[in-house]
């Protein structure tokens, strides 16, 4: 008998990535906005900040993470606390991103275990510093360690999954 080959389904898989950040903002820090046609992630690992989204507008404080679909509109200020923020920006084309259309979620453990991740590999994948909000394009180390952009990305995939995931379970019975 043959060996039969089963091709894994991947119904997240991350295309491309086009900025990851950690911002460590003053407290009166605003920007007034952009869309662009990739996703982006925010996630407050410190302090709040005031979030517009298409037409709404949110508050968002230490452990919570939004998310902007390609082509939405999006702004953001401190308020309190300055913040601290994780941005990545990327491409993902799966239907089932759909899910993260408006989502507002707060990161469990897992989640920040992974986005600290993300950021770790990014600060040794890439030259291109992290806290600039100015980035518009990741530059290669001349010598970045081996699978580390695959890291990145395979990070961002099981943070995705997990979210989706979560969404999914059953409540527990009372």
């Amino acid at each position: 008998m043959a060996y039969l080959p089963l091709l894994p389904h991947r119904p997240i898989h991350v295309q491309a990535l086009y900025t990851v950040h950690y911002f460590e903002y003053a407290g009166s820090y605003a920007f007034s906005g952009e869309s662009h046609d990739f996703w982006e992630l925010l996630y407050v690992d410190r302090g709040s900040l005031r979030v517009t989204a298409g037409s709404q507008v949110r508050e968002l404080s230490r452990g919570q993470m939004i998310f902007h679909a390609p082509g939405e509109f999006h702004a953001l200020s401190a308020i309190g606390v300055a913040p601290d923020l994780v941005v990545v920006s990327f491409d993902c084309t799966s239907p089932d991103m759909a899910f993260f259309q408006g989502l507002v979620t707060t990161a469990g453990e897992a989640e920040r275990a992974l986005l600290a991740r993300i950021v770790e590999e990014s600060a040794a994948a890439f030259s291109t510093p992290l806290d600039n909000p100015a980035t518009k394009c990741l530059q290669r180390r001349e010598q970045p360690p081996f699978g580390g952009e695959q890291l990145v990305c395979a990070a961002l995939e099981e943070l995705l999954i997990r979210l989706i995931r979560r969404r999914q379970q059953p409540a527990p019975p009372l």
